[in-house]
């Protein structure tokens, strides 16, 4: 996956908007990557315009899959963003990294103090793991045994996972959610859809209801004098 620099690296100067728009992510997150290339001598900027120092033209190495492997392997479980400090790349790429790392069983993927980390299969896992419990699409939930890693999607970061927020969502649906022992059923798609077309069409009665009677106030005194029979 293209990088800051390798976007520099092929534009030869730019400016930040230019790096962001290349690479689809925000300013914001372009404009601090080229100042991390600057203070490690690897870009040098005058105004809104970026280029890469000569030194860092003649060696860049590459981080591969097979360098945060040996980073884990010596230092322990660590997370994508730690990981991607370590080397200085972005968090995307070194998810995309991870990600095909845990595909091909090289490392997998555990929650650790509430963040997921990546540890080399059978050694350094983290103590006491917890099994999750992973719903499918009918509705039944089954345990997920504790150090097996899910299927990660590329991009997918801490901060990208509204866990509080989904949870606020869930509970709020008692309606239809099973309580068990272990957690949380979670009604399957097709489910929650339904719902959300029988809500909606309650909504829309209520809703000519109200209109119906808007138009009713309208003409109290003549309902009044037809329901009594008053012809004055």
């Amino acid at each position: 996956m293209e990088t800051v620099f390798d976007a520099l690296k092929a534009l030869k100067k730019a400016s930040s908007h230019e790096i962001a728009a290349r690479l689809e992510i925000s300013r914001d997150d372009a404009v601090t990557e080229l100042w991390k290339l600057k203070r490690r001598g690897e870009a040098d900027n005058k105004g809104s315009m970026w280029w890469l120092t000569s030194e860092a033209t003649e060696a860049a190495p590459k981080t591969t899959a097979e360098m945060l492997i040996n980073a884990i392997e010596q230092h322990g479980p660590q997370s994508a963003d730690e990981l991607a400090l370590m080397f200085g790349i972005t968090s995307r790429r070194a998810n995309s990294s991870l990600a095909m790392a845990v595909s091909k069983g090289r490392l997998i993927r555990v929650n650790q103090d509430g963040q997921y980390r990546y540890c080399i299969p059978g050694d350094n896992l983290p103590a006491e793991p917890k099994a999750a419990s992973v719903t499918e699409t009918d509705g039944k939930a089954f345990p997920q045994p504790a150090g097996v890693a899910l299927p990660v999607r590329e991009a997918e970061t801490q901060e990208e996972i509204k866990t509080e927020s989904v949870a606020v969502t869930v509970q709020s649906q008692s309606s239809f959610i099973r309580k068990h022992p272990d957690g949380l059923i979670l009604p399957s798609l097709h489910v929650a859809n339904r719902e959300l077309r029988r809500a909606k069409g309650q909504v829309q009665k209520w809703e000519r209801l109200c209109a119906a009677l808007r138009e009713i106030n309208k003409h109290r005194d003549v309902i009044q004098k037809i329901t009594t029979g008053d012809n004055g």
